[in-house]
């Protein structure tokens, strides 16, 4: 079966597939957990190092003969310019996936699932998947070796990939975490 697959996802699915991709070793031991996009982690850590060094600022501003506070400032001050190239990484990664204008579609066959992009064909066979997760935005095919490629799609072709899905047992459904 072949679904052609629309050019255009939303930042939310991309989020969410490199989020998969940055978690695969946990994914493989127990895929049956909430993902969260890379883009919230790094804005949220990135929010407690705004916090920190404000409070810790406001600290030595307060008692500015206690020196072990500018020690902590640096600290922070090094982990929210990360964090920061972080969020800019991560938002630059999602506007590339997001710009590929290449025609893409998903074949499933008995034995194998292919995704094809442009010139480029990614097959991945049952025998070597380890699972097949739904979450909010997005399905992915995940492989059991980690050289193997991981083939995602958005979830609102859901209904497509389960009725041809032979290995059921395969697919672990996470959208009710949401």
């Amino acid at each position: 079966m072949e679904i052609k697959i629309d050019k255009i996802e939303s930042n939310d699915y991309y989020g969410e597939v490199l989020a998969v991709m940055s978690n695969y070793s946990k994914l493989v031991k127990n895929p049956a957990q909430k993902i969260r996009g890379l883009n919230r982690q790094a804005i949220l850590l990135t929010g407690i190092s705004v916090v920190f060094l404000a409070i810790f600022s406001i600290l030595y501003l307060l008692n500015q003969s206690y020196a072990p506070y500018l020690f902590v400032i640096a600290i922070f001050s090094i982990a929210l310019f990360l964090g920061i190239i972080y969020i800019v990484l991560i938002n630059r990664r999602i506007s590339k996936l997001k710009n590929n204008n290449s025609d893409k579609k998903l074949i499933i066959e008995e034995d194998h699932v292919e995704m094809h992009i442009g010139d480029e064909q990614f097959t991945l066979n049952f025998d070597d998947m380890q699972w097949i997760i739904l979450n909010r935005h997005s399905i992915t095919f995940l492989p059991k070796n980690n050289d193997d490629s991981l083939i995602a799609i958005g979830i609102r072709y859901k209904s497509q990939v389960i009725s041809n899905i032979k290995e059921k047992s395969l697919i672990v459904d996470n959208s009710s975490l949401y």
